[in-house]
């Protein structure tokens, strides 16, 4: 399962990539079927086999194309686990938040899009997840796990988390997590300013 998103204006369409990585095309190319630009390489290998999610929030009134990208990355590793992944025996699953931007050329013409990092953190790697939304500075995404996890528990939550506060090293950050509750967050869905953590 792969995400894609057709931006405003119809121009960039985004997809997931199956290493891990968020190409895009450019419909306005002049080529049949225009070439995958990677606009968030991945940190795992080409070989990897992942799952990507990803919720685009887009910046309001801004002069050129700027969005806030969340992208969800479950990678599922060899049996017999990861030598990059010692902590994670068979699973790396990142949560990546990336600012977008277009960027034009010496004519005044947009030309791509770009990227920056702004956050990168791990989750639980002994859960699946179903959806993922990015708004502001919170991700929500749907968990299930069918073992007793130590941070999660057992069965299904939403966790919601301020991206903006973890680090790469640890998974012990703040989570709001609303348990026994199954069911796909929406983007449509509006975060309230300050959610207590």
């Amino acid at each position: 399962m792969q995400s894609a998103h057709l931006l405003p204006g119809g121009r960039w369409l985004l997809f997931g990539a199956r290493d891990g990585s968020v190409k895009y095309h450019d419909l306005n190319s002049k080529c049949e079927i225009s070439e995958a630009i990677t606009l968030v390489p991945s940190q795992f290998d080409q070989d990897a086999n992942t799952i990507v999610l990803f919720s685009v929030d887009m910046v309001p009134d801004a002069e050129y194309m700027s969005f806030n990208l969340g992208i969800m990355k479950w990678r599922l590793s060899p049996l017999g686990g990861d030598p990059d992944y010692p902590n994670f025996p068979r699973y790396a699953r990142w949560i990546e938040v990336s600012r977008i931007t277009s960027y034009w050329d010496e004519n005044g013409q947009v030309r791509g899009l770009r990227s920056e990092r702004l956050a990168c953190f791990r989750e639980e790697y002994m859960c699946g997840y179903e959806s993922f939304t990015l708004r502001g500075r919170h991700v929500a995404y749907s968990l299930y796990s069918f073992e007793q996890s130590i941070t999660l528990g057992e069965g299904d939550n939403i966790a919601i988390v301020d991206w903006t506060l973890p680090d790469s090293t640890s998974l012990s950050y703040s989570r709001r997590l609303i348990w026994r509750r199954r069911a796909r967050v929406s983007r449509r869905f509006l975060f309230q300013s300050s959610l207590p953590f």
